[in-house]
């Protein structure tokens, strides 16, 4: 009876697992777990499809996107205004038309962004990339201008000074290199004394109002380009020696292909004040016939 008993009670635990304590109880652990994934894998979802429509659409970027030619799409065109503070005058803006990536300076005081490739798209069009391309260095500490670098501590008349980088008008610390550009920022690197009133805009920042490469700006210029002809040569602008240009050779007794009408003759006042036609000279007579 006792091991009939017994029996019983072992079969009893091995169909809960255990003993009493394991009886009836749930695996909250694992559904917390399973919870969690889900939760977050929803999250990435929709970030990634945020991040994917913020990317294609331009009012929404924050940050200038490559040339993509096998999209036809050109490119972000993004532009900062930048100035280089010395002791208590600003330096002249760096000339320079080295441009490998699409950062460049048209010599306007201006940075002008429209990368060609993804090297210095988004987070990486950075003032650093910039000043990598016009020869610049800066570093958190030192600026070269011309042939002399400026260093902390080195004299600005009695005084110590210091380099310090003003981004929109408020003090930017660190190194300058790691600023990520945006669009119309303004960003003075000066080495002046701390207590230097240094100013919060470079002088270019009007320039970019007046931008030289975009299309509808007061400064932009353009060329005009002929279209090619069918043949894929392109169609040459009237000039001297092309029929139909003045000046150019035409066929005897006939006005130049292209030239406009004849003007009628002119007219002749009156003695009345009546303005009277001047009738064109008659033809030459012809000689008689043999």
């Amino acid at each position: 009876m006792g091991k009939a008993s017994s029996a019983k009670k072992v079969a009893r635990a091995a169909t809960t697992g255990g003993g009493r304590t394991s009886q009836g109880a749930r695996p909250w652990g694992w559904y917390s777990a399973l919870a969690m994934v889900v939760i977050v894998g929803v999250f990435l979802v929709i970030t990634s499809r945020n991040e994917r429509l913020s990317a294609g659409n331009p009012a929404t970027a924050d940050k200038p996107r490559a040339a993509a030619p096998d999209k036809r799409f050109p490119g972000d065109h993004w532009h900062a205004a930048y100035g280089i503070y010395v002791c208590d005058k600003f330096a002249p803006d760096i000339q320079t038309d080295r441009d490998p990536n699409g950062i460049h300076t048209h010599n306007d005081g201006v940075i002008h962004i429209h990368p060609f490739t993804r090297a210095v798209s988004g987070s990486k069009a950075t003032f650093g990339a910039f000043a990598q391309t016009v020869g610049l260095s800066v570093t958190e500490d030192s600026v070269k201008v011309g042939d002399k670098t400026y260093k902390n501590g080195e004299k600005c008349g009695d005084k110590e000074g210091r380099l310090q980088v003003l981004l929109n008008g408020k003090e930017r610390p660190g190194d300058p290199k790691e600023i990520r550009l945006q669009d119309r920022d303004k960003l003075v690197i000066a080495f002046a004394p701390r207590d230097a009133k240094i100013p919060e805009e470079p002088p270019s920042t009007p320039n970019l109002d007046n931008l030289n490469d975009v299309e509808g700006s007061p400064g932009a210029t353009s060329s005009t380009t002929q279209a090619p002809n069918p043949e894929g040569t392109p169609t040459p602008a009237p000039g001297p020696g092309i029929p139909g240009s003045e000046g150019a050779p035409g066929v005897p007794g006939e006005p130049p292909a292209g030239s406009p009408p004849a003007a009628p003759p002119p007219a002749e006042q009156s003695p009345t004040g009546t303005a009277t036609t001047i009738p064109p000279p008659p033809p030459p007579e012809s000689p008689p016939a043999p």
